[in-house]
């Protein structure tokens, strides 16, 4: 009932400040249009591929194969355009939009960075240049995504060094994913799309399915701990934000995509027009297949079976821009997740169904303004089994029923020049979290008269809260140097935390509050045009989530109790960086880092028994000291390569009790490196191969996993205007790597990686 009065109050809110500015804006019966031609400012050849963007309302374009663009239904106004593509200096350009005309702006491109071109947002939460900020940043372009053979968002990912993810891909394997930067392990980094958290209320795992490739626009990732700008939903790890492409009226894209082991992938998206200047965009997306068989051939049995997957995707916002300074969007999303787990009774289902809500406005108070609400509800059903000896059968161990709910909002003004400062911001940020695990665990002696008997159930959950508020200043008091300043304070509250078991009876949990304070500096300093310097200190911190907190665990040899005691995990990081490029078709950048991590909660035994008890306790030190590496040279303009490596190591300081002082962390893989080439061509197409090789690490109980290198390959040409062929394969080579291990001796079980994929398709487009 509050949950639902609250977010009645947050829609009463959006509605007020839309009814307040909306007398101001200007009347609108036609959009007018933006375009015109992407050319090289030294050659005048047409740059395809480049991307042009406006901010208010959001709108976005690609120039195609001859540098044409289009930019449509804008209100009148005037509109700053936002030029970027690969090598190039971006360039701001003013233009005025006149109702229904359609206005000329043919804009010719400077060669710039190779590896810093684009404008980011999430790692000063406004729009800077990344060859400005102080974090170390990585993008992932339109024309980054569109040339990978990956298959979802996830593996999109693999090309960024300081990411870390499964070996596995997210499409095969249980519903909920991890994701981790620079060795901070699961649970620490945060996913955003669009501004809304996709880690999920529960445990904060991740679901990359919602997420569809098809709809992103780019992905930026910023390394390091960012409390000091999100608070305990920034992680200490870093944020990865998603951001999805904007459809102006008219837009479309269609794709179409079959490959081997049944793979199959629908993607629509369109922009609509609904009524002046309400529009709608509309997407879906469906996909199946493409699953194996995990387990090592020699070791499987008649229980063995390929994994399955199906993702469905339903999004429909609805945009309200009636002038060039402020617009709203209300959004629904449904997404579905079923999954068969590689054994006949083992399954894992998500249903999610969301609704967010977004209101810009360019000019209140002298500065921009957004405001962004969200709210969440997840079920999750899921169902283990034991496999008997032999692998000739299996039986039910546990089914478990998880329902979340995640609702929240933020705002954010900033303004430039002001204070003498190059900007100034101010945000705040709320969410609220509810979660249940209602656990079932069966009798596994079997065969027997007990087998798949109920032995025991177990209902745990609880609620939590997340506040804060920050204020940042940029500041260049000198012409080459930029200073960013940054606190926030945080507070967090459990409340109504409970463990329900049937056989030990109910307890319940006292409240408990806890605040936090994350401060950060970060300093850029151009020595000269060739190089520049980055520097950052930072403060960060996490709050332990519903799964740590109050999750009761019981299996037939040991019990994981609930802590609701638990404290935050803090990190303290520093980092030094570089950015050199010598020439125009050359360029190097490189980061070294060090973090200490104190409080980590895990697994601690505090009784033999039988059954073994265990607890989780803040009491895990750590320490990660890494450098990566970048480079890029582009030696005719049709072809860019790029190279990047990263080394981590990390290793624990302290522990509890048998822990291995000096060990690495677990699931941390060392080196890390990526090289991507890619040839376009307007007569040939573009043709892209990415070489990728993990070193050696771990799983979570620490058996070794040997390093493992794979090839993928994606060709694309357009056929005629508007409609593209494709094909992408995925470990060309059709590598067996190594993805889990587990026992030992003769009863060892290893799991291999995803075989080679091959995919073709069509795509229909139009911007």
């Amino acid at each position: 009932m509050i949950s639902a009065v609250l977010r009645t109050l947050t829609f009463m809110a959006f509605a007020a400040v839309v009814a307040l500015v909306a007398p101001r804006a200007d009347a609108q019966t036609r959009g007018g249009d933006i375009h015109g031609t992407v050319t090289s400012a030294e050659t005048h050849a047409a740059i395809p591929s480049a991307h042009l963007a406006v901010t208010t309302p959001a709108r976005a374009a690609v120039s195609n194969e001859r540098g044409a663009y289009v930019l449509r239904d804008l209100p009148a106004g005037r509109y700053e355009v936002l030029v970027t593509a690969l090598g190039r200096e971006a360039r701001r350009d003013s233009v005025t939009v006149t109702s229904g005309g359609s206005t000329t702006l043919d804009v010719a491109l400077k060669q710039g960075s190779l590896l810093l071109s684009s404008v980011i947002i999430s790692a000063t939460r406004t729009p800077t240049a990344a060859s400005q900020v102080t974090s170390t940043v990585n993008v992932l372009s339109t024309e980054h995504i569109q040339t990978s053979a990956a298959r979802e968002s996830q593996d999109l990912l693999r090309e960024i060094p300081g990411v870390e993810l499964p070996r596995t891909s997210s499409l095969v394997g249980g519903t909920a994913q991890i994701v981790s930067i620079r060795g901070v392990d699961e649970g620490r980094t945060a996913v955003l799309f669009d501004g809304i958290p996709v880690n999920d209320a529960w445990g904060e795992w991740i679901d990359w399915g919602r997420v569809p490739k098809g709809m992103l626009d780019r992905v930026e990732v910023v390394e390091g701990g960012a409390s000091s700008l999100y608070g305990s939903n920034g992680g200490i790890g870093g944020i990865i934000s998603f951001y999805s492409r904007p459809l102006a009226p008219g837009a479309m894209n269609v794709t179409v995509e079959s490959g081997s082991r049944d793979t199959r992938h629908g993607f629509f998206s369109a922009g609509v027009p609904v009524y002046g200047a309400l529009t709608a965009n509309v997407s879906g997306d469906y996909q199946e297949g493409g699953g194996y068989t995990l387990l090592d051939p020699a070791k499987r049995g008649s229980v063995d079976q390929a994994s399955d997957v199906i993702q469905r995707n339903a999004y429909m916002r609805l945009n309200f821009a009636p002038s060039s300074n402020w617009s709203a969007f209300a959004t629904g999303h449904l997404f579905g997740d079923s999954r068969d787990l590689g054994t006949p009774l083992t399954y894992a289902n998500r249903d999610q169904k969301n609704f967010d809500l977004g209101f810009d406005h360019g000019n209140i108070g002298g500065g921009a303004f957004d405001f962004r609400a969200w709210d969440g509800q997840q079920n999750e059903h899921q169902r283990s089994s034991a496999i008997r000896t032999g692998r000739v059968a299996e039986d039910s161990s546990l089914t478990a029923l998880i329902p979340s709910h995640d609702w929240g909002a933020s705002a954010q003004w900033t303004r430039t020049a002001l204070f003498g400062l190059e900007s100034v911001g101010l945000g705040a940020d709320y969410r609220k979290m509810a979660g249940n695990f209602d656990e079932v665990d069966f009798n596994t002696t079997c065969p027997g008269a007990s087998c798949g008997v109920v032995t025991r159930r177990v209902l745990s959950g609880g609620d939590q809260s997340l506040s804060g508020a920050f204020v940042q200043a940029v500041a260049a008091p000198m012409s080459d140097l930029r200073v960013e300043l940054t606190a926030r304070v945080d507070n967090w509250q459990n409340a109504d935390g409970q463990s329900v078991d049937a056989t030990a009876g109910p307890v319940t949990y006292p409240n408990k509050s806890v605040t936090a304070f994350s401060p950060r500096v970060g300093l850029r300093y151009q020595l000269s045009s060739m190089l520049s310097l980055h520097s950052s200190l930072y403060k960060a911190f996490r709050a332990p989530n519903l799964a740590e907190l109050y999750r009761k665990q019981i299996s037939g040899t040991s019990i994981t109790l609930p802590n609701p005691d638990l404290a935050p995990e803090s990190a303290l990081g520093r980092e030094v960086g570089l950015d050199f490029q010598p020439f125009d078709m050359l360029q190097m950048k490189g980061t070294y880092y060090v973090a200490d991590y104190r409080d980590f909660n895990s697994p601690v035994q505090i009784a033999a028994g039988p059954p073994a008890i265990r607890e989780r306790l803040n009491v895990q030190r750590a320490r990660s000291t890494g450098a990566e590496a970048y480079i890029a040279i582009r030696p005719i303009p049709q072809l860019f390569i790029a190279g990047n490596v990263n080394y981590d190591n990390d290793l624990v300081v302290d522990g509890p009790a048998g822990t291995i002082i000096g060990s690495h962390f677990n699931r941390v893989p060392s080196p890390k490196q990526n090289i991507r080439a890619t040839f376009t061509s307007a007569l040939l197409g573009d043709y892209t191969v990415i070489w990728r090789h993990e070193g050696q690490t771990t799983t979570l109980q620490g058996a070794p996993l040997e390093p493992f290198t794979v090839y993928d390959v994606n060709v694309r040409r357009e056929l005629v205007p508007g409609l593209r062929g494709f094909l992408a394969v995925e470990n060309v080579g059709d590598k067996q790597y190594q993805i889990n291990l587990s026992g030992t001796g003769a009863t060892t079980l290893i799991s291999y990686g995803m075989p080679r994929t091959i995919r073709v398709g069509l795509e229909a487009y139009r911007y």
